[in-house]
């Protein structure tokens, strides 16, 4: 009788540890999927922004910029396969269209950090609007162990600012 006893006792452990082992991942799985959800939200609302004003009919990349002001940048191609980019100002205001054989391409932007041999990695690489100009933000760690925004002027390759 004492081992049948025990042998349910453990088995009752095991079932409460199981339970709490699978709440645990139902409550981080949860966490993870509310922190992403504004991103989630913002792509799903710029993309349809960026089909109303500018036919974007498919979307090769989204950005979240935040300088002065907040932009959601879509970078898509339309009937005619002209590739647009789209600036939507999270404020509201009116959104910008242009096309995006105008400028660079990220890996140019990219490659205008590099060559100044200050950085170690690229963390990060998004389009939007400075000064009511196209900039790419390159953000990259540093070689002196902080972290760098390097604006790129999309129409001229040029870095414009420089934030350590």
């Amino acid at each position: 009788m004492g081992d049948d006893s025990v042998n349910r006792k453990s088995n009752r452990q095991l079932k409460i540890i199981g339970l709490v082992l699978i709440l645990t991942v139902l409550l981080i799985s949860i966490v993870l999927f509310q922190s992403a959800s504004p991103m989630r939200k913002a792509k799903k609302q710029g993309i349809k922004i960026s089909r109303e004003i500018a036919n974007i009919e498919t979307v090769d990349d989204f950005y979240w910029f935040t300088r002065e002001k907040t932009y959601f940048t879509v970078v898509g191609k339309d009937a005619s396969d002209t590739e647009k980019i789209v600036f939507i100002p999270q404020d509201g205001t009116e959104a910008v269209v242009m096309n995006a054989d105008k400028g660079i391409e990220s890996s140019e932007a990219v490659q205008k950090v590099l060559d100044l041999k200050e950085t170690k990695k690229i963390k990060k690489v998004s389009l939007g609007l400075y000064d009511n100009k196209p900039v790419w933000e390159v953000v990259a760690d540093s070689i002196d162990q902080g972290i760098k925004y390097y604006l790129i002027d999309f129409n001229q390759g040029e870095i414009v600012n420089t934030i350590s």
